[in-house]
Order: C-alpha cells, then sequence, then structure tokens
C-alpha cells in the first residue's frame, strides 16, 4: 500500500473519531432532570432548623425558637383538631397496635434512675415488661362504624383537647408527609384529660400485676405523675388526609414495696419506674372492590 493512500485512510479515521466525540459530547450534555411537585393543600409554618451534634452525630430537625413555638402552636392546633375529628366520618380499614413498656424514671439531667435499692425488687418490675403486659391489637374492618373503634370511643369527636390543655403544636412536612405532633401540658387535671382523650389502658393494669404477687410484696397506693404525654398525627400533605393517629402516654410511678413471708426481711423498699403506652391507629381508605380491580 503507498504511503500517499496509507496517509489518506489515517486523515478519514481521525476525522471519524472527531465526528464518534463529538456525538458523545452533545449526548451527555443533555441530562435528562425530572422535579416533582408537591401541592400543599394547607400550608402550615414548620420552621424548621436542622443541627448536628459533633460528638454524638445526633441529628436534631425539629428545634423550635421559644417564640416561633408559641405562635406556631394555635394554627398547627387548629388544623390538627380540624382534621382528626374528620375521622369518625370516613369510609377506612383501621389496624390498632399497641406498645406498652416500664423503664426507668429519668432526673432532671436525664440519668437514668434506679427503680429501687433491691435487686429482686428491680427483677420482679423488669417481669412486667417482658410478660405482664400485653399488646394487644384490634381491627375495624372497611365499612364498620368507627365511632366505638377510635378514641374517643362512643363519641363523635376523636379530639377532645382544648388549646388550654397544650404545651406546644408542632408540624414537620416531609415530601408528602405531615407530622403534627401536640404535646399536653403537665398539669394537675390531665390524668382526667388523657383518660378520656386517649381511651387507652393506665397504669392501673401494672398496679394490678403486682397484686398477683400478693403472698410475696404488699405495694403501697402509687404517686403517679404524667410527663410529656402526646397525640401524633400523620398525615398527606396534598389532601390534607389523616392516615396514622398515635397516642404517647408516659407514667412515672412512685410506690413502696414491702416484703412479706419468706422475703419479709427486706422490710419497707421505695420504687420507681416509668410506664410508657404507645397506641397506633393506622387508616386505609381504599375501598376493597378498588384494591381488587387493580389486582
Amino acid at each position: 500500500m503507498s504511503k500517499k493512500l496509507m496517509a489518506a485512510i489515517s486523515m478519514i479515521l481521525v476525522f471519524s473519531f472527531l465526528f464518534v466525540f463529538a456525538g458523545c459530547d452533545s449526548t451527555g450534555s443533555e441530562d435528562e432532570t425530572t422535579t416533582t411537585t408537591i401541592n400543599v393543600k394547607t400550608p402550615l409554618p414548620t420552621d424548621i432548623t436542622t443541627s448536628v451534634d459533633e460528638e454524638s452525630q445526633v441529628i436534631t430537625d425539629t428545634t423550635y425558637s421559644p417564640e416561633a413555638l408559641a405562635a406556631n402552636t394555635v394554627t398547627i392546633f387548629e388544623y390538627f383538631n380540624l382534621h382528626i375529628n374528620e375521622l369518625k366520618g370516613v369510609k377506612a380499614k383501621v389496624e390498632m397496635s399497641q406498645d406498652k413498656s416500664i423503664g426507668k424514671v429519668k432526673d432532671a439531667e436525664g440519668n437514668d434512675v434506679a427503680m429501687s435499692e433491691n435487686a429482686y425488687v428491680n427483677s420482679a418490675i423488669t417481669s412486667l415488661d417482658s410478660y405482664m403486659l400485653h399488646n394487644d391489637g384490634a381491627t375495624a374492618e372497611y365499612g364498620e362504624d368507627l365511632v366505638p373503634f377510635l378514641p374517643v370511643k362512643g363519641a363523635a369527636y376523636v379530639s377532645a383537647i382544648t388549646l388550654d390543655e397544650v404545651e406546644s403544636a408542632t408540624c414537620v412536612d416531609d415530601g408528602t408527609q405531615r407530622t403534627i405532633t401536640v404535646t399536653l401540658k403537665n398539669t394537675p387535671n390531665l390524668p382526667a384529660t388523657l383518660e378520656k382523650a386517649y381511651d387507652m389502658g393506665n397504669v392501673a393494669d401494672v398496679m394490678t400485676e403486682f397484686k398477683k404477687a400478693d403472698k410475696y410484696l404488699s405495694v403501697a397506693e402509687p404517686t403517679l405523675t404524667y410527663k410529656d404525654c402526646q397525640i401524633i398525627i400523620i398525615a398527606n400533605v396534598e389532601t390534607d388526609e389523616v392516615h396514622t393517629i398515635k397516642y404517647v402516654k408516659n407514667i412515672d410511678v412512685a410506690t413502696e414495696v414491702t416484703g412479706l413471708g419468706s422475703i419479709e426481711a427486706m422490710g419497707t423498699v421505695p420504687v420507681q419506674f416509668r410506664y410508657s403506652n404507645t397506641v397506633t391507629y393506622t387508616l386505609d381508605r381504599t375501598a376493597p372492590e378498588t384494591e381488587a380491580a387493580a389486582e
């Protein structure tokens, strides 16, 4: 092959590569971008700041300034009360689940406080958490009357809480999901409010379990302190439809246990522990016939 022909072929190959690379560049520059638009039906104040503790790496994403918290509570609570009270009239399948636990009381600095000074009593209290607290659930099928199922049972409303009983109401919007947390004031009349609004098991269940050991232990009437009790709803921001309700009740229990019979020598021991109970209602508004048609 002549040198002239080789040179011509080389030039053709060079130009071919240039066109290929040019084509690659043009294709690569046309990146397709998709944007998801979320139409919020009812805008609410969120005022969230995000901070990270460098040492513990704990992320705090719902820190509100005191001024913003006070101003936003009224608006958010009105939204909460309106949309949670609509639930008694909706058609939905509702699943109810419970999570009960017994743990240690916290001191003012947030440190755990020993339940008692007696290892036997501590073991007995811990055993309540493992096999005496039954986490029963229940289901209301689609189309059933929710008045006797959702708290407040038998009433036409879900929330009987007033703004005067609310410590704070906060809102967190994350994509299409909105979480509103209503924290109740720790006031002397809080127990009565809770037992009506929450319509859920109370610490009497735990004290009944203690009485099953009445051959060995005598338990004094407890002092109950309600702490950080909340109602949490999760809704769709585009429809304002609530699909989850959580009732969180924390009670610090202080009592005295006196040994009887074979453990009489232990005497009277002060006891303190926290009883927590969270009840969750999850609503599915999909009609059964719609579900069947989609399959």
